[in-house]
């Protein structure tokens, strides 16, 4: 009785038309998912890298008195026309900067401060340009928009009600005496 059943597969085993097909398909989803994941993670590196060089030549001209009366405004300016890859940077950027006492050396225990875009009202920042000679801390934080926020790398990200997610950046520089 079991060699009956043998006998009519046989012939679809040996068979090996469309063998190609099945790999292809069961292949093919997991590369392009793989594509994605890479694109979007390469973005958000490009822009988190653009994000820290901005902020790094922005504290620069900060530091040297290049920039006579800093404001959040002025600074996000200054930051967002070196990062022009960050769309809609000066809507989506906040910035906080004050001083680091150099006698505790104690650090802001909260995290870096973003745009919540479901609010209308923003949180508050502190912005303290501080005096001479003194050590000065920068936290910078952008939101941007996830590309493929179903595929693979996107489901793994916090994302806000927007579909974007923030990168930050971190700066330290001494104010120079005038």
């Amino acid at each position: 009785m079991m060699l009956g059943l043998r006998n009519p597969f046989r012939r679809f085993r040996k068979d090996e038309r469309g063998l190609a097909s099945i790999e292809f398909a069961m292949f093919f989803p997991i590369y392009t998912g793989l594509f994605f994941w890479a694109a979007e993670l390469g973005i958000i590196t490009i822009k988190s890298v653009m994000l820290e060089h901005s902020l790094d030549v922005a504290m620069r001209d900060l530091r040297l008195g290049l920039v006579a009366d800093p404001t959040p405004e002025g600074l996000k300016q200054a930051i967002c026309s070196r990062a022009r890859i960050i769309g809609q940077c000066e809507d989506q950027l906040m910035i906080e900067l004050q001083p680091i006492s150099t006698q505790t050396w104690a650090m802001p225990n909260t995290p870096v401060t973003c745009v919540d875009n479901d609010e209308e009202i923003q949180p508050v920042v502190e912005f303290n340009p501080g005096r001479q000679q003194e050590l000065m801390l920068v936290r910078a934080c952008v939101i941007i928009p996830v590309l493929f926020p179903n595929l693979m790398l996107g489901r793994q990200l916090a994302m806000d009600s927007t579909g974007g997610i923030g990168i930050s950046a971190i700066s330290s520089f001494v104010n120079e005496p005038s």
